[in-house]
């Protein structure tokens, strides 16, 4: 196994120089697709949050019942 004491010198040999970690230049596409995937999520999550609360009024619960220990409230 190699050791590396100058990282310049190594970074800038013949056999090294280039990339220096793989998928260089495809940061703009996970970035891209992070962006995607939180919108998702939100946008996912406030269906979810939206249709518990529907289900919720629905069953019009007063501000007491939760006193009469109902199921599901």
């Amino acid at each position: 196994m190699a050791t590396v004491t100058n990282w310049i010198d190594h970074l800038s040999a013949s056999e090294i120089a280039g990339q220096v970690y793989p998928m260089v230049g495809s940061e703009l596409w996970w970035v891209l697709a992070g962006i995607i995937f939180w919108i998702w999520w939100t946008v996912a999550t406030a269906n979810g949050e939206a249709e518990e609360q529907e289900k919720l009024a629905r069953k019009r619960h007063g501000p007491n019942d939760y006193k009469k220990n109902i199921a599901e409230w």
